[in-house]
């Protein structure tokens, strides 16, 4: 069960980063499971996946007794961390159905006390969560991931914003003789009650080294002789791994709320330009590094599963949910530019009409030393008090377009 938290940004310093991760958790591995098969033009550009272990345990889930090993993977140039935990059935059997809820009520122990640390438990989740579910909570990984978060913030390049809330997926690996087809069809469903759900509603597995990979897009099976397992089980978590990491870099740039900058007392603002262009290049080079896998494997075999894994888990429309967040950053910003050069030519015009009117307001005190008579006076005069008007009546109006835009939500 892959979960995977946003760092807050990118990483480059591959060395300081396992110099951190080390000071916290010992042992840092670096990911050489597709190093054959990842194009190297690619990897000189971008940090390697570093992980390292975390504490392991024991789970009651669905009536049966489980063990589970616990890993943390890092993907710096994606700046997701995603937390591993690898379940092993060691007493009972266990239905379906009520192993997934379990699972989920397992995980959210942990993660309703990291949500309420990172501040992100709204008032509608409040409202949602029944109160002998909040009671229960207790940490367990998420403590690891604000530490981490907290220790590499010297060495990131931040977004705008941090995402605080994580995205999981199953992934079941087995035998075949004990992964039969409608074994396999109920574990892609998480249901045992599958004769009234579509044929049609699945993807036809594919093969790979001598495995059979079928995938939901949330949930996985990969079965296959004991000795297949062994050997290419873990390429094709890896790489169910990468897509996931993929899917939520767009997960998190879809749910970032607020992008319009910090909020005043008086409410909600727009943000400047320098915030929106913060924006637009983070969202850039996030959305860069998703689809097209043929930049990064030039394995045949391997794309043909990344990009099976990619399909199942909807990556491509995902990322296009998120560009559609970029255009709407693309507006906004087109939309400020145009207001910002209107203010500025309305400032032209103001500073116009003061100085005209100020040049003839000087005039005026030397009128009666060249023998002006009063009518003369008057016919200069009221000029000059046009031009105050027309001053007056122009500057009022860009004072309430201004206030007009920053009450606006």
């Amino acid at each position: 069960m892959p979960i995977k938290y946003d760092l807050g940004g990118t990483i480059a310093d591959t060395r300081r980063l396992m110099e951190v991760v080390q000071a916290r958790h010992g042992t840092v591995d670096v990911d050489m499971t597709m190093l054959r098969s990842w194009n190297l033009s690619y990897l000189a550009g971008h940090a390697p996946v570093l992980s390292c272990a975390l504490p392991g345990g024991d789970a009651v889930l669905a009536g049966a007794k489980w063990s589970f090993g616990c890993r943390m993977r890092m993907y710096p140039w994606l700046g997701v961390v995603s937390v591993d935990y690898t379940f092993t059935l060691t007493e009972g059997v266990a239905e379906i159905e009520r192993f997934y809820d379990d699972l989920v009520e397992w995980k959210n122990r942990d993660y309703l006390s990291y949500l309420e640390r990172c501040r992100a438990l709204s008032e509608n989740l409040d409202l949602r969560i029944p109160s002998n579910v909040r009671s229960s909570a207790l940490e367990s990984h998420g403590s690891a991931v604000r530490a981490l978060r907290v220790a590499v913030a010297g060495i990131i390049e931040p977004r705008p914003f941090c995402y605080a809330f994580h995205d999981f997926r199953l992934c079941f690996i087995g035998d075949l003789d004990n992964l039969p087809d409608e074994r396999v069809r109920q574990l892609l469903w998480l249901s045992e009650r599958v004769d009234a759900l579509p044929e049609d509603g699945l993807a036809e597995p594919l093969g790979f080294r001598g495995l059979e990979v079928a995938s939901s897009g949330w949930s996985t099976v990969i079965r296959g002789e004991p000795g297949a397992i062994a050997a290419e089980a873990e390429t094709v978590t890896t790489l169910l791994n990468l897509v996931h990491a993929q899917w939520f870099v767009c997960q998190l740039w879809i749910n970032a709320h607020d992008l319009r900058g910090p909020q005043g007392s008086t409410g909600g603002r727009l943000a400047g330009a320098h915030v929106l262009a913060a924006n637009q290049t983070a969202l850039v080079q996030d959305l860069s590094e998703i689809d097209n896998l043929d930049v990064m494997l030039k394995d045949p075999v391997l794309l043909r599963v990344a990009e099976y894994l990619e399909k199942n888990l909807k990556v491509r429309r995902h990322k296009e949910t998120a560009m559609s967040r970029l255009h709407a950053l693309e507006n906004h910003s087109r939309q400020l530019a145009d207001y910002n050069n209107e203010t500025e030519l309305r400032r032209v015009q103001v500073l116009f009409a003061i100085s005209a009117a100020a040049g003839i307001a000087s005039l005026v005190p030397s009128l009666t030393d060249v023998g002006f008579t009063l009518l003369h006076v008057v016919a200069t005069v009221i000029p000059l008090l046009g031009f105050w008007a027309l001053f007056a009546v122009d500057f009022t109006g860009v004072r309430r377009r201004f206030r007009t835009r920053r009450r606006r939500p």
